[in-house]
């Protein structure tokens, strides 16, 4: 077993939480491309362009909505408690969720030398998986690295 716990600081803070406004941001922007070709008939039906004006200005304000920081509170309970690898799997938990992937599903490991950014194949993307590597409580980075020797990209 495997496992980081603590709360993350410094830069892996910062960086899941740009991950996190990163992700939220990109989601919203394949909602409103559904969305958007609704309008533009609605609009042509309707011969009038008023609808797809305010269509792109709400669009720009729910954008520029996800990158208000959030309070402390907020950071607390999404911010990554505990991350373990137990039975082909690795778990993250936090106040707000629990989160789980096969290992299998690891796509690649970005070392960025004070923390690992785990990425998952399609279908499984997280925003969620990072190990700052002086959180590990129980086996050894070596351990770490040697389970995913071939994924690991050193940044």
């Amino acid at each position: 077993m495997i496992e980081f716990t603590g709360k993350l600081s410094g830069y892996a803070k910062k960086r899941f939480l740009k991950r996190v406004a990163d992700y939220g941001q990109k989601y919203l922007v394949i909602g409103e491309l559904f969305v958007l070709p609704i309008i533009i008939l609605i609009a042509v039906k309707m011969e009038n362009w008023i609808p797809i004006g305010a269509y792109l200005g709400y669009s720009i304000l729910i954008l520029l909505l996800t990158r208000i920081p959030k309070s402390k509170k907020e950071v607390d309970a999404i911010i990554p408690k505990r991350v373990y690898i137990e039975d082909g799997s690795i778990i993250c938990v936090a106040e707000k969720y629990v989160e789980y992937r096969n290992l299998a599903d690891v796509k690649r490991i970005h070392d960025f030398g004070e923390f690992y950014e785990l990425r998952f194949s399609f279908g499984k993307i997280s925003e969620k998986f990072i190990c700052q590597k002086n959180l590990i409580t129980k086996g050894t980075l070596e351990e770490f690295e040697k389970l995913f020797r071939d994924k690991i990209i050193r940044t």
